[in-house]
């Protein structure tokens, strides 16, 4: 009898990624010979239909569960009793940012949950601080190179793209600063240690402030203070558009909100106005099926990390399976993971003020990239000619490697 997973999903993030990543699992784990259902549940009436599948799940018996950065871990039937319990399989909740984002659902003593994080130290934090889970693994998330195979680098249309959401992190501050006085003071003083000390993680610099916390005190506080995070990535995102147009880069921008920034920049940056008015380009929101097509249009991509300091994110695996070089900030997974001129250059957010004038270098050097990026896609672990090539990106990044590892964790389990 084949193996039987559950997706569960209620409500998408960003570019309508949950969709699409269960959808690209999904493809994969049938190709193993799974059987797979993915039941969508709208928060308003996620209660009464996961107690009806709890009550009919006889009838629908499936070997495991699956859900992505939903909170549906946390409800109950009315007898007190949790849902996930009654159904009786391994339940797997991946989480896509900190663990602290995701606490409510953690904290929930499920007999048998099992977590699925993108970041080394997310794992360690889930493990200290959660001992009633059953296990904790790190599988980044994977991408899919774009349909008809990768475009030759020297005739892609775009020199450097950037994909991600615009939030001004001057509005965040100022919603900051209306809190409490309590919380106001947290806030200034966690940012600015974050910013001064960049290789910290979150929990590590709670734990500098406030020696002796616990791993749920830390997870609450990060909770209650979560615009912090807010501010601080907007603040490095801002900045990074901003390097690039007082260095005079030309950059095309994918996703929600930029032509907010657009209209700021060109009012505090009219020195660069005609600069901004012509190579500053608003793309608008695409769907997350769209951005393979869209890095494989593009010799560079631009991409900052969560506060990801062992682990990676999407838009970087995104890249190396289309061939376009990812510009980024660094972790030690991926320094690690990643062979060096292969396709992933680092600035760091110790020098954000020089990361405008690094990639100016960059994309000049594209005779340069165009061979370590080539090395990303098709890497040879010896120089040997009769050793054959094999694909280094297909088989670290690919969606078939993550179905590969994933089953190979779920029947440990």
């Amino acid at each position: 009898m084949s193996d039987r997973i559950l997706f569960l999903s209620n409500g998408s993030i960003c570019y309508d990624s949950t969709t699409y990543f269960i959808d690209c699992i999904s493809e994969e784990l049938k190709a193993m010979g799974w059987e797979v259902m993915h039941i969508r549940l709208d928060k308003a009436t996620q209660k009464d239909k996961l107690c009806v599948l709890a009550d009919e799940y006889d009838s629908q018996p499936f070997d495991y569960v699956f859900d992505i950065n939903t909170k549906l871990d946390a409800v109950c039937d009315d007898s007190g009793r949790y849902c996930f319990d009654r159904l009786g399989k391994a339940v797997w909740h991946y989480i896509l940012d900190h663990p602290f984002y995701h606490h409510d659902s953690l904290k929930v003593p499920l007999k048998n949950m099992n977590v699925i994080c993108l970041d080394e130290m997310h794992k360690k934090f889930v493990d200290e601080t959660y001992p009633h889970i059953n296990s904790c693994i790190v599988l980044p998330l994977a991408a899919k190179q774009a349909e008809g195979g990768l475009k030759p680098y020297d005739m892609r249309d775009n020199d450097l793209i950037f994909t991600a959401s615009y939030t001004d992190p001057d509005m965040v501050y100022f919603k900051a600063k209306k809190q409490d006085s309590e919380n106001v003071d947290f806030f200034n003083t966690f940012t600015q240690r974050l910013f001064d000390n960049p290789e910290l993680t979150q929990e590590e610099a709670i734990r500098q402030m406030y020696p002796g916390i616990s791993g749920v005190q830390t997870a609450e506080k990060l909770q209650e203070n979560f615009m912090a995070d807010v501010y601080i990535q907007a603040a490095i995102r801002q900045e990074i558009v901003v390097q690039l147009i007082r260095n005079h880069v030309p950059v095309k921008l994918y996703g929600h909100n930029w032509d907010t920034f657009l209209t700021k920049a060109e009012v505090l940056m009219k020195d660069n106005l005609t600069f901004i008015k012509k190579f500053v380009k608003v793309c608008g929101e695409v769907t997350y099926g769209e951005l393979p097509a869209i890095y494989n249009n593009a010799r560079f991509s631009v991409n900052q990390l969560p506060w990801f300091k062992a682990g990676i994110h999407d838009r970087t695996p995104l890249a190396l399976m289309n061939g376009c070089v990812s510009i980024t900030d660094g972790s030690t997974y991926m320094r690690r993971e990643i062979p060096m001129d292969s396709g992933v250059e680092y600035y760091s957010l110790d020098e954000l003020e020089n990361v405008g004038e690094k990639i100016k270098s960059l994309v000049a050097d594209v005779g340069s990239m165009k061979e370590k990026v080539a090395r990303g896609v098709q890497y040879a672990p010896t120089v040997s000619s009769a050793t054959p090539q094999h694909s280094f990106a297909e088989d670290m990044w690919s969606w078939k490697h993550w179905a590969v590892e994933f089953v190979e964790a779920a029947k440990e389990c």
